[in-house]
């Protein structure tokens, strides 16, 4: 199993400054979680509390619109899976947070961490989460103001995780990026060839020995 306290530093480190004692209390407070690839971490409509330090595993953030599901964000390990909008409000999560693969990792609440003297490490981290989280929805909206689908695929590719790129299925991908699976399908078809053809006309170019 993944060490928490070591697990807490190396991904807080980047961020923000946490003495030995800080980590301790909040390593102490983490609770080990697994969830099978499709189950819910958050559900809409009830508040969020908490949020899921993932060690293992890819997310999706999503809504329904017209009975569809949308897929807002698109999180892989290590990461910080919540209902953000929800955490930060207190009030009900207008979206799902759920497994797209299995998920292993660990659940923290901040609360009892900024009750038990850890208020300014509470509200760095709190800040760190909101920064990250308008981040991955400004890329989201850079993609979709390209003007085609190839070009959104091409930005996903580049910007994206590549754990999310290789293994995120299709359909959520298209949902993600706003076009039908059967759209995704022809473009990703086409991104291939072209990338394959490329790679057979840099060889024929290549001076031979």
């Amino acid at each position: 199993m993944t060490d928490p306290a070591r697990f807490l530093s190396e991904m807080l480190a980047p961020y923000v400054e946490i003495d030995e004692a800080a980590l301790a209390a909040l390593a102490a407070r983490l609770r080990p979680v697994r969830f099978a690839a499709g189950q819910v971490l958050y559900e809409h409509g009830v508040p969020c509390r908490d949020a899921v330090l993932l060690t293992e595993g890819i997310v999706r953030a999503y809504y329904l619109h017209e009975g569809r599901e949308v897929n807002l964000r698109l999180i892989a390990a290590p990461a910080v899976a919540t209902a953000m909008s929800s955490l930060i409000t207190g009030q009900p999560s207008g979206e799902w947070v759920a497994a797209i693969t299995e998920v292993r990792g660990f659940r923290a609440r901040f609360a009892p961490l900024a009750k038990a003297g850890h208020a300014l490490l509470v509200e760095r981290i709190a800040r760190v989460l909101a920064e990250q989280h308008y981040l991955s929805l400004e890329r989201r909206l850079r993609m979709l103001q390209w003007k085609s689908v190839e070009e959104r695929y091409a930005y996903f590719r580049e910007h994206m995780d590549p754990t999310i790129v290789a293994q995120t299925p299709g359909y959520h991908v298209a949902s993600y990026l706003g076009v039908a699976p059967e759209t995704l399908s022809r473009v990703r078809g086409k991104a291939l060839l072209d990338r394959s053809q490329g790679r057979r006309g840099a060889d024929r170019r290549s001076p031979k020995p």
